[in-house]
């Protein structure tokens, strides 16, 4: 019969009590679903006209902040999102109706998750893909991609409906 050292016995029992503690969505190759819809509120707007006869009639640029709110997916990653702050950062052409922005969001425990849009202006708002590009604390190399729908209620006050397939490295 083989022994086991001491030492190697410890440390498999604390990686089997540290494996057991993590939660769902911290273990590696886990996967999902996230959809969600958020309220936001403009902060910040600019907008700069271009010269007259310039095919890209002006450039815009702004912020909205509000708060996303978690409707499908199950995992434990996917219900920490549920009512996260979400910051919005953007740029835009008026001209092309193309659009970027940064997507930050902040859970209730201050982990964040980091998105990027790319868009496409409609005479609602704007439609587009969102690439998932990592974060903070659970969120420490996630990906995935999915899509949005921004739509403006009114000239202060806008909501996004979106989803993305997300795996964890």
């Amino acid at each position: 019969m083989a022994t086991m050292h001491k030492g190697t016995l410890f440390t498999a029992t604390a990686t089997l009590l540290l494996m057991a503690a993590l939660p769902q969505s911290a273990r590696a190759g886990e996967r999902g679903k996230f959809e969600g819809h958020s309220v936001l509120v403009v902060t910040k707007f600019n907008e700069f006209k271009a010269p007259e006869g310039h095919p890209y009639k002006a450039a815009l640029s702004g912020e909205v902040d509000g708060l996303l709110f978690h409707n499908g997916g199950g995992t434990k990653l996917d219900k920490m999102l549920d009512r996260a702050h979400y910051i919005v950062q953007f740029v835009g052409d008026a001209g092309t109706g193309t659009s970027y922005c940064m997507k930050t969001f902040t859970t209730s425990e201050g982990y964040k998750l980091f998105a990027r849009c790319d868009g496409k202006n409609n005479d609602k708002g704007a439609t587009g893909t969102v690439t998932i590009l990592g974060g903070t604390g659970p969120f420490t190399g996630i990906k995935g991609k999915g899509k949005f729908n921004f739509v403006s209620v009114t000239d202060r006050v806008a909501w996004d409906d979106i989803e993305w397939e997300w795996e964890t490295p």
